[in-house]
């Protein structure tokens, strides 16, 4: 197998998956959330954090999905210098870096004003809040919410269902050990420096 063909493979893949279910879908319903109504940016600062200013605010972590990252640069013009870089094993044959965002630091497109600087092509990990999904032990999809949404009340139950039947259709393309990842980063409480993190191969 051609690794480098069979990883441009994939990539298309992903994009044409992220064009179909993210960016050219008009059906998704409204969330009803009162984000800039009831909301400072809580999905992205931890909580006591309200009154800081944007480029201080720490973020939790948010882990895009396998060449999420990649589509985000293409589309916003942004450079990978701006996520960690996070290895895992997409096949048993070929391992890719997964874009993340730094836990306890400013979310680098949070604005002045602490709104998205990239709302449009957001990451899907973005756009579920406050829909949290995870894999239980026997491997089925699992949900809890976001109990620091300020306007969960609001929340459409048309815009869950939207949501989650997205997160179904990725479940039979994600590895687990994107889960893997998924799940040990939501509870760090720190990051490796740098030079500690492995880099993919």
């Amino acid at each position: 197998m051609n690794t480098e063909l069979e990883i441009q493979r994939l990539k298309a893949e992903w994009f044409q998956r992220f064009d179909r279910i993210l960016y050219k879908d008009d059906t998704l319903p409204s969330s009803n959330l009162k984000c800039l109504e009831l909301c400072q940016a809580r999905c992205c600062p931890r909580v006591g954090m309200r009154n800081a200013p944007a480029n201080e605010v720490a973020s939790p972590v948010v882990v895009l999905l396998p060449f999420e990252m990649e589509f985000i640069m293409e589309k916003t013009g942004v450079s990978h210098d701006v996520f960690r870089l996070w290895p895992i094993d997409l096949t048993p044959e070929i391992r890719i870096e997964i874009g993340m965002l730094d836990l306890g630091k400013p979310c680098p497109f949070l604005q002045d004003n602490r709104m998205c600087g990239i709302h449009e092509h957001n990451p899907l990990d973005c756009r579920t809040f406050p829909l949290l999904p995870s894999l239980t032990p026997e491997g089925r999809l699992q949900w809890d919410l976001g109990e620091n949404c300020p306007s969960l009340a609001f929340l459409n139950p048309a815009f869950t269902d939207h949501m989650k039947g997205i997160w179904h259709e990725l479940e039979d393309v994600l590895p687990r050990a994107w889960w893997d990842l998924y799940e040990f980063a939501d509870h760090w409480t720190g990051w490796p420096k740098p030079q500690e993190t492995r880099h993919a191969s």
